[in-house]
C-alpha cells in the first residue's frame, strides 16, 4: 500500500500523534493531517532530516525491512539486535507513544511508494555470521551446576548403520506395522543389533519401537528417501532400485539424491517425536507440511560453518535472523500444549522453544545424526536445557531435550551442498586381513570387525579358528543364490586385503564367477501328458504346434507358459481339449 492510503486508514487521534513527530501540529482535519505527514515523509529533503533525527536501532529496523522486500520481521530483528527500538515508557502499546520509526513502518511494512526514496539512505544489511568453537566442549556450566557433555562422532557409524539397515531389508527381515508403516519392535531389535556403536541412549528394558533414536530414525529416513518400500501384498520392506544401487556401490552421489528426496518427503512429521507435546491429532489442529519445515532447517544448516561446534541456541537465533523461521500451525491460535490442556498452553518464547526448538532437535539428532551428517554434543534428557521450561511436565519432553551442540562433518558438508565431493574423515578401505594362497583369511591384529564386515566375510568364508577363516565356494554360491552381488563381495576382498590378492585367490574368484553363471533358469513351462505316443507324434507333426511344442518323452509334451493359450486354441481346431 502507498503511504497516503495507509494514513487515511488511521484515526484522527493516531494521525495527530504521528503529526507531532514531523512538525505538523495545529492541524485537526484528517485531510490536512494526511497531507502534512505525507509531505514530511515523501519530500526527499524532509525525509533526509527525519532520517538524521532517528536513533541507530530504528535506522537498522528500516534497513532490515528495506532489504526484506519492505516487510519488517520483528522476530528476526530481535534475534539479531536483542530488542526493538526503545519507546517512551508512558502509555501502553505499540502506537500509544509513536516514535519516528512509526512514520516509516506501518503494520510491519514500508509503504510501497516510500521504498524507492530510501535507496540512498538505508545502509547495507548487517550480515549475521554464525560461528562455532574448534575445541570440543566437555562440560557445560548452567545455573550454578557443571554438566558433563557426551560426544558422539557419527560419520563412520551413520554410513555403516544405514548399510546394515539396507542389508536387513535386502534379506527380507524388516517387517512394518500395518497401520503405522514403520518398523515393528522385532525389526527395530534387528536394526539395533547391527548398529556399529549402539543407540545414542540405551532403551528401557521393555521398550517400544518409538523409544529408540538411531533405529527409528534410520527406518524413517530410508523410507522417506526412497531407498526401501513396502513389498507388494506383504507388511515387509524391500530395497527399491535406487536403494539396491546404493547398497551395492555406496556411491555418495546416490546418497545425496536419497537425502534430497527425504528432505522433500511429506509422509512423516518429526513433530510426532516430541512425546510430551499434546493436541497434535486434535480436530482443531492444522499443521503445516513437514517438508516445508524440514527444508527450512536444512537450508539454514547449509549456511552454517563446517567442522566447528555450533551452540544450539545460536542456531535457533540464526534461524530467525536468516528468515528460516517456520510455522508449525496454520491457525491463528495454537492448539498444542504440554501437560494439562488449560495450564499447559504454550505462548511466545515457550512455544518457540518447545514446539519449534524441539522439532529442530529431532531433525538434527534423529535423522542427520543417525545417518552420520552431524556430530553431536548432548546431556542426559534429565539435565535438559532449562530454557525448555520443564515446569510444564514432570519428565523430559522428548528424547532430544539434551542436545546442546552439533558439528557439520565431511559427510554433512557434502549433503548440505558445502562440499563438491565427499571425502571421508577416515580411510574407507584400510587393510583388514591377509588372504593366503591356500584361501585362508587371517585378520590383521588389532582390527575389530564391524557388523557389516562380519556379514561380508560370512558370505565368503567359514570360520576356522579365532581371527581366521577359509574362503568357501559353497558359502559364496549360497550368498549369490540369495541375491548377493558378486562384484561387491569380490571388491571387498580386493579392497580390504593388505596388498594385491594372491593369484590363487583371484583364480578362485574367477572360477566361482564362471560357475555361478554356467546354469540359468529357463522360462516357465507347462507339462502336458498324452494318452498315447501317437498323440505326441500328431502334435509334433502339426505345422502350428511343432513351432513351440517339445517332447520330453513318448507321452509328455513341454510347452512354454506364454504359449499355453495358443496350444489350447489349436487343439480345439484339431478336435481336442486340454484337461486340467
Amino acid at each position: 500500500m502507498e503511504l497516503s492510503e495507509i494514513l487515511y486508514s488511521y484515526t484522527n487521534d493516531h494521525l495527530q500523534r504521528l503529526a507531532g513527530l514531523c512538525n505538523c501540529r495545529g492541524h485537526t482535519r484528517k485531510d490536512d493531517l494526511v497531507r502534512c505527514i505525507h509531505r514530511a515523509v515523501m519530500v526527499p529533503e524532509l525525509l533526509r532530516q527525519l532520517w538524521q533525527q532517528m536513533d541507530d536501532l530504528s535506522k537498522k529496523a528500516i534497513a532490515a525491512a528495506y532489504h526484506n522486500d519492505g516487510e519488517f520481521n520483528q522476530r528476526a530483528f530481535v534475534a539479531q539486535y536483542g530488542s526493538l527500538p526503545e519507546r517512551p515508557q508512558s502509555g501502553w502499546g505499540w502506537r500509544s507513544n509513536p516514535i519516528l520509526l512509526d512514520l516509516f513502518l506501518h503494520n510491519g511494512h514500508l509503504p510501497s511508494d516510500l521504498v524507492p526514496l530510501l535507496a540512498n539512505l538505508v545502509p547495507p544489511p548487517d550480515k549475521f555470521q554464525l560461528t562455532g568453537v574448534s575445541e570440543t566442549p566437555t562440560t557445560l556450566a548452567e545455573e550454578g551446576y557443571s554438566l558433563d557433555l557426551m560426544c558422539t562422532e557419527t560419520e563412520q557409524a551413520g554410513l555403516h548403520d544405514l548399510l546394515a539397515y539396507l542389508r536387513l531389508a535386502d534379506q527380507g527381515q524388516l517387517k512394518i506395522g500395518g497401520s503405522s508403516g514403520r518398523a515393528t519392535k522385532g525389526s527395530i531389535q534387528k536394526i539395533m543389533a547391527g548398529l556399529l556403536a549402539g543407540d545414542f541412549w540405551p532403551p528401557p528394558a521393555d521398550f517400544r519401537a518409538d523409544q529408540t533414536i538411531r533405529p527409528f530414525g534410520l527406518d524413517v529416513f530410508a523410507q522417506g528417501a526412497g531407498l526401501v518400500a513396502k513389498a507388494r501384498g506383504r507388511n515387509q520392506l524391500q530395497l527399491t532400485a535406487p536403494g539396491r544401487e546404493f547398497y551395492q556401490t555406496q556411491n555418495p552421489a546416490l546418497l545425496l539424491e536419497a537425502f534430497e528426496t527425504w528432505v522433500a518427503d511429506g509422509s512423516f512429521d518429526e513433530l510426532s517425536r516430541i512425546s510430551a507435546l499434546k493436541g497434535q491429532r486434535s480436530r482443531r489442529t492444522r499443521l503445516t507440511p513437514p517438508s516445508v519445515r524440514r527444508e527450512a532447517v536444512i537450508e539454514a544448516l547449509s549456511w552454517c560453518p563446517v567442522g566447528v561446534w555450533i551452540d544450539l541456541q545460536d542456531f535457533y537465533r540464526a534461524l530467525k535472523i536468516w528468515h528460516f523461521d517456520f510455522e508449525v500451525e496454520t491457525t491463528q491460535t495454537s492448539n498444542l500444549y504440554v501437560g494439562h490442556p488449560e495450564y499447559g498452553m504454550l505462548y511466545g518464547n515457550d512455544y518457540w522453544l518447545i514446539v519449534k526448538g524441539l522439532y529442530v532437535n529431532v531433525v538434527l539428532w534423529e535423522y542427520l545424526g543417525s545417518m552420520g551428517a552431524l556430530d553431536l554434543l548432548f546431556t542426559d534428557p534429565a539435565d535438559a536445557n532449562p530454557k525448555f521450561e520443564h515446569f510444564y511436565a514432570d519428565e523430559a519432553l522428548s528424547l532430544y531435550d539434551g542436545l546442546r551442540y552439533f558439528r557439520i562433518n565431511n559427510l554433512g558438508a557434502y549433503l548440505l551442498g558445502q562440499a563438491e565431493a565427499y571425502t571421508p574423515q577416515k580411510p574407507p578401505h584400510e587393510p583388514l586381513f591377509v588372504v593366503s594362497a591356500d584361501l585362508h583369511i587371517t585378520l590383521i591384529q588389532g582390527h575389530d570387525l564391524t557388523p557389516n564386515e562380519q556379514n561380508m566375510l560370512a558370505q565368503l568364508a567359514t570360520p576356522v579358528q579365532k581371527h581366521r577363516c577359509q574362503l568357501d565356494t559353497r558359502q559364496l554360491l549360497n550368498a549369490l543364490e540369495e541375491g548377493a552381488d558378486f562384484d561387491r563381495l569380490a571388491g571387498f576382498l580386493h579392497q580390504r586385503h593388505n596388498g594385491p590378492l594372491p593369484p590363487a585367490v583371484t583364480t578362485w574368484l574367477e572360477q566361482v564367477r564362471q560357475n555361478s553363471q554356467a546354469f540359468r533358469k529357463g522360462e516357465p513351462a507347462v507339462f502336458v501328458n498324452a494318452d498315447t505316443p501317437d498323440l505326441v507324434e500328431m502334435v509334433l507333426a502339426d505345422p502350428v504346434l511343432q513351432k513351440f511344442c517339445y517332447a520330453m518323452n513318448q507321452s509328455t509334451l513341454i510347452i512354454p507358459v506364454r504359449r499355453e493359450k495358443a496350444f489350447r486354441a489349436r487343439l480345439k481346431e484339431l478336435g481336442y481339449i486340454l484337461q486340467p
